[in-house]
């Protein structure tokens, strides 16, 4: 029985690398609980909701640190592995970009954080939360580029061992900061894990790290940089514009409902986060080096195909089980002061399977660079996440925000289909 299931496994790499992965997922989802749970009972919904902000300003420098260019790292990495002189040009160009990034940003968040502190939190004395953010960012950028190295070179089970060491780090350095300090050390865990975490790098994948010695400043590529530059845009645009989408409509909450409701919300999608952190690592993890790999619409079509047969169901069975005992989940997450938030769990569910059955499609703009088809649907989604808002809660109240994210993402799923139309119907689109 064992030898048949190992061998079931061995054919089907896809449930392989979902399996390695369910045990970082569980830590990760254990350390979302336990820091969830500690803000609720600690914090309250005025907590929750700062940190949310905090999140969201955070997502924004990261990326912009970022450039946004991690599909980019595993796409060429992918390519280039196996060509060591061209390999040396594509990294000795990433660092080139990255070392001057990571100034640009640092000058730029540490002199403005004062204004950030006013306008994130209504007071100047966070500033010292920003000026944190401004010595870590270029710490976690490095990081982000060598997991993205890792997992252009398939080292998935490395990878997945860094993301769960990060997870044990985040629920025990956040325990020990709210306990101690309250709000101030709740944003500064916040702020150090996604940062220290590149420690862990370094120690469970150095080996793979031998090509410091060879990053050169003269093998600067511009053509690198031009194919940098479109991901750039590609992924910046999501990265910037999802976080200020969400902070606006956290912020129109508070004003036209109450701090309650953006609590609420906030609760909400939090308990969302949780159940989305699986299938987002598998499609960054699995799915993307593969379709980046990929040659010709059949295999496109036949990756796709197989997460759907694959692991479709299981997410629906999950997302049935999480709607059927939705009371008890807001319970065991947070406390009996975010109940209202199950009311909106249940047309958030819905908008989150359709948002996983696009993504799966949407990857494919990364990996093959469909720069106009990525940025135009990627607008549309962020524009009309906001709109649907702003629109449904003078109607529905606190339930149109999720009412509308439902409609919003049905309508951006069937888009996605349509644009690739002709390979999943290639009989009624010729």
């Amino acid at each position: 029985m064992l030898d048949s299931i190992k061998n079931f496994l061995s054919r089907n790499p896809l449930l392989q690398v979902t399996g390695y992965n369910s045990l970082s997922v569980f830590i990760k989802l254990l350390s979302s609980f336990v820091v969830s749970k500690l803000t609720a009972v600690l914090l309250g919904t005025q907590g929750i909701t700062t940190i949310g902000n905090l999140r969201n300003i955070l997502s924004i420098g990261q990326n912009i640190s970022v450039l946004g260019l991690q599909n980019a790292v595993v796409k060429y990495t992918g390519e280039s592995k196996s060509d060591k002189a061209e390999f040396k040009v594509f990294i000795s160009t990433l660092f080139s970009v990255l070392f001057i990034v990571s100034v640009i940003v640092f000058i730029c968040i540490y002199a403005l954080s004062k204004p950030l502190s006013n306008y994130i939190f209504n007071t100047g004395e966070y500033q010292f939360v920003f000026k944190w953010i401004a010595f870590l960012l270029p710490l976690h950028a490095l990081n982000v580029y060598l997991n993205s190295i890792l997992k252009g070179i398939e080292q998935f089970k490395k990878v997945i061992k860094i993301n769960i060491l990060t997870h044990v780090l985040n629920v025990l350095l956040f325990s020990f900061c709210i306990y101690l300090y309250g709000l101030n050390g709740a944003l500064m865990a916040v702020v150090v894990v996604p940062s220290a975490s590149f420690v862990f790098t370094l120690a469970v994948a150095s080996k793979h790290f031998q090509f410091w010695s060879h990053i050169n400043f003269r093998n600067f590529s511009k053509q690198y940089l031009s194919n940098f530059g479109e991901y750039a845009i590609m992924t910046l645009i999501s990265a910037i514009s999802f976080p200020l989408v969400y902070l606006g409509i956290r912020l129109y909450l508070n004003t036209t409902l109450s701090m309650d409701a953006a609590g609420y919300w906030e609760m909400n999608f939090r308990v969302s986060a949780f159940y989305l952190v699986f299938m987002q690592s598998i499609l960054q993890l699995y799915i993307l080096p593969k379709l980046v790999s990929a040659k010709g619409e059949s295999e496109f079509k036949a990756i796709v195909f197989s997460f759907y047969k694959q692991v479709i169901p299981l997410f629906a069975i999950g997302l049935l089980g999480i709607y059927m005992f939705r009371e008890y989940v807001i319970m065991i997450v947070s406390s009996e002061e975010f109940l209202p938030s199950a009311s909106l769990l249940g047309w958030q569910i819905v908008a989150d399977f359709f948002r996983v059955l696009a993504l799966v499609m949407v990857y494919q703009f990364h990996a093959k660079k469909m720069f106009w088809h990525y940025v135009i649907t990627d607008m549309f989604l962020a524009v009309g996440l906001y709109v649907s808002v702003i629109v449904l809660v003078p109607i529905l109240g606190l339930k149109g925000v999720v009412v509308g994210h439902a409609l919003i993402y049905m309508l951006y799923f069937i888009i996605i289909l349509m644009l690739f139309k002709k390979v999943f119907f290639p009989r009624l689109f010729k």
